[in-house]
């Protein structure tokens, strides 16, 4: 009796199986095979394509980007250029700031008012526009 029970199993098991197998080998079938073809080493071989060759167009001439010691040494000329013009124009206007305080000294010593309104007023007028334009200019600098 055991022997016709493990029989049975076994059979019913193989049944199992080969539907499954069945299922899987109509699943493939189904399965839509690559329009594709893949190229291999002998396709290459056997081809007779052909290998064109263009002329190229001739590049217009550039100009060289400068190198980082030539663009440092072009910022460094710059800068010192810049300083030397700002300590030139900071000198001017001290000195003319210098003159305007004389001028106003001098006006306010003065004892002749037609020289003190005439002469004195004048030069202070001129220097001290002059004051103003380098001030102005030296506010420019970057």
């Amino acid at each position: 009796m055991r022997l016709l029970f493990v029989a049975l199993v076994i059979a019913a098991l193989q049944n199992d199986t080969t539907a499954l197998v069945e299922a899987s080998k109509a699943a493939k079938a189904k399965k839509k095979t690559s329009t594709t073809k893949v190229i291999t080493n002998a396709d290459v071989k056997k081809s007779k394509g052909k290998l064109s060759e263009h002329s190229a167009t001739p590049v217009p001439a550039t100009k060289p980007e400068p190198t980082l010691l030539e663009k440092q040494a072009a910022e460094r000329t710059e800068r010192l250029t810049l300083e030397a013009k700002r300590a030139e124009l900071e000198k001017n206007v001290a000195a003319l700031e210098h003159e305007v305080a004389a001028l106003e000294q001098s006006y306010y010593e003065s004892d002749d008012l037609d020289y003190r309104d005439t002469v004195i007023a004048k030069k202070f007028a001129e220097t001290k526009a002059k004051l103003d334009a380098a001030k102005k200019e030296l506010e420019a600098l970057p």
